[in-house]
């Protein structure tokens, strides 16, 4: 038969402290009251390292789960403390029955604290969370159906086909775009980032028969325009064949 917990040898001495059981050992059928007497005289401050002493002992002497010793050890507080709940008050034993109940309690908000397997709430607290689990799914969902609805309004049916190998002109344009002066000396466009630019590119403009990539025209427009471009990513000048200037001045 497996036992749960680490029990004291008999007629040893200097038993480690967390070992259940008396000086002659512990009884066949009796393990479960020898863990709790222990928590009985525990300081709540050693609950942890207790119940995680006898657990390591379980997992290395049985083939079992941590599932399996917590699901043990929560049966096993559980039960008696409905156990004394259940006693007369007018018994002489009533104020040892609330001291063992307190130390019970304490234990049992230490297991409900690790417990990640619910066994500390009831069939309907697990149903209402899984329904307030779908119903947050379900606003998710819709939400994102709208933002997805939003996002195709603007989907182009097709995209702009630059003729291949012109894509270096193009960029320049949109380069020469940036820059545009009013009469006034207001800028035309004004954008904080570099991304719209490229990914307006990307998205709504094909290069010949393919797509363009971002991280391809990222290269083209660094976050700071300043930036020296890595090789092969700056317009050489013979692509520069168009030159954007106001209509007065021309």
């Amino acid at each position: 038969m497996n036992t749960y917990f680490k029990h004291r040898r008999p007629l040893q001495f200097n038993p480690h402290p967390f070992d259940i059981g008396i000086f002659f050992g512990v009884k066949p059928g009796y393990e479960d009251n020898h863990f709790l007497k222990k928590i009985y005289t525990l300081p709540h401050s050693d609950q942890a390292n207790f119940y995680q002493y006898h657990l390591d002992y379980f997992l290395n002497e049985n083939n079992h789960q941590e599932q399996d010793f917590f699901h043990h050890v929560w049966m096993l507080v559980d039960n008696r403390m409905r156990h004394y709940e259940s006693q007369d008050p007018f018994s002489p034993k009533h104020p040892l029955h609330l001291s063992n109940i307190s130390h019970l309690k304490a234990f049992k908000s230490f297991l409900v604290s690790i417990d990640r397997w619910n066994h500390h709430k009831s069939l309907e607290d697990l149903l209402a969370e899984k329904e307030k689990q779908v119903q947050a799914l379900k606003e998710e969902v819709a939400g994102l159906s709208q933002r997805l609805a939003a996002a195709l309004e603007f989907e182009p049916a097709e995209k702009i086909r630059i003729v291949k190998g012109k894509l270096p002109t193009v960029i320049d344009l949109f380069k020469q775009l940036q820059e545009l002066v009013l009469a006034d000396g207001t800028k035309v466009f004004n954008c904080q980032t570099q991304s719209p630019w490229y990914k307006m590119l990307a998205r709504y403009f094909d290069h010949g028969e393919n797509s363009i990539s971002v991280e391809t025209l990222r290269n083209y427009f660094p976050a700071k325009k300043n930036t020296k471009l890595i090789k092969g990513s700056s317009v050489a000048e013979d692509e520069k064949v168009f030159r954007i200037v106001h209509s007065r001045s021309v």
